[in-house]
């Protein structure tokens, strides 16, 4: 559902096809997604990404979504799970994911309350350092900018951009 099948299925329910076969199908599709339907929010969008591991860039990426989604981070039970799991992602093998990954703890300790603290204990900050000497220059950057978040106290304080 997050990958809007939904509306895929409604544009091919306008199309004028001449197999009926192919009418039939579509129609069937569309019942039973309609029936089974269920709109994912933007937050269940990215907690299923970041527990499937693989991170790709997009809306659920931003400051913007951060501000408003840092403190669904620590979890129903308080255990922070989904920050344990990017911190585990910065080691992957694949660039980007380790990049996005420390993209996301840094805008998690910039947006959560005592963040900070909990990213440090939780051993993001061991992990991302060595990331800074990466060969990748994009993982590079955003390795620093993760590093500088943790240890900057006063975030809001600090011009961005």
């Amino acid at each position: 559902i997050a990958c809007r099948l939904m509306k895929q299925i409604d544009n091919l329910r306008q199309r004028q096809f001449t197999d009926p076969d192919v009418i039939d199908d579509v129609e069937v599709l569309h019942r039973l997604l309609h029936e089974n339907y269920k709109e994912m929010s933007r937050w269940e969008v990215y907690k299923n990404e970041v527990e499937s591991g693989h991170l790709q860039w997009g809306t659920c990426h931003t400051e913007a979504f951060f501000k408003e989604n840092a403190r669904m981070v620590e979890g129903t039970d308080g255990d922070f799970r989904l920050l344990k799991v990017l911190i585990a992602l910065l080691s992957s093998k694949d660039e980007e994911v380790a990049s996005i990954a420390c993209h996301d703890i840094g805008e998690f300790v910039r947006y959560y309350p005592n963040g900070r603290a909990i990213a440090k204990r939780l051993g993001a900050k061991e992990l991302v350092m060595p990331l800074i000497e990466h060969d990748n220059v994009d993982l590079q950057r955003h390795a620093l900018q993760c590093v500088s978040k943790i240890m900057v106290q006063h975030w809001e304080f600090v011009k961005t951009g």
